[in-house]
């Protein structure tokens, strides 16, 4: 077995356009810039959420007494800003997590910004209740109220929605990163 490469006809070249697709997205840049347009997403799919969810709750996420509780030694109403700054971290982290992932899905290119908003609801949903039955109810042992899960999960269904919507608009394995930008 030799380690040297052969002199026959093989070639490293893709034999079709999804293997193409696929080698450009396996490169450090297409991954990097992947992942600033995901966090880019995790902020306004945030930034959506919260003014979502904010004046129908009149109450912050729960963020707080997470902190509260694993952190800090005080009420979570002590800790509004942190709760704020943790709830956007774990935005702009699962908005990181949604536009790696997005990319490996191999969609149509016609259909990027369609199959975006319905993997971001999905991705959304999924989310909600990882934080309904984990976060709240498993680490913090609280319950989501009756009259407001509705809201919670709809909340997480908009973050999804918006952040889908984000990813899936800025992909597209034929253009250049500055080939978008510079289109808009």
């Amino acid at each position: 077995m030799s380690l040297l490469r052969s002199d026959d006809n093989e070639s490293d070249a893709p034999s079709s356009e999804s293997e193409a697709v696929e080698q450009s997205q396996s490169t450090p840049v297409f991954i990097t810039r992947s992942l600033f347009r995901a966090i880019q997403g995790g902020v306004f799919a945030t930034i959506v959420m919260t003014a979502f969810r904010l004046p129908i709750l009149r109450s912050l996420p729960p963020s707080a007494n997470f902190w509260a509780k694993y952190v800090g030694s005080g009420h979570p109403e002590e800790y509004t800003g942190m709760g704020i700054v943790l709830h956007f971290l774990y935005g702009i982290s699962f908005g990181a997590l949604f536009g790696l992932l997005y990319p490996r899905v191999n969609l149509p290119r016609s259909t990027t910004e369609t199959e975006g908003v319905v993997w971001g609801t999905i991705f959304g949903l999924l989310l909600s209740v990882f934080g309904e039955r984990v976060m709240m109810n498993w680490l913090l042992d609280m319950e989501v109220e009756e009259g407001t899960e509705t809201v919670f999960h709809a909340a997480h269904a908009v973050y999804g929605i918006a952040l889908g919507t984000w990813v899936g608009s800025r992909i597209d394995p034929t253009r250049s990163y500055e080939e978008y930008e510079h289109s808009q």
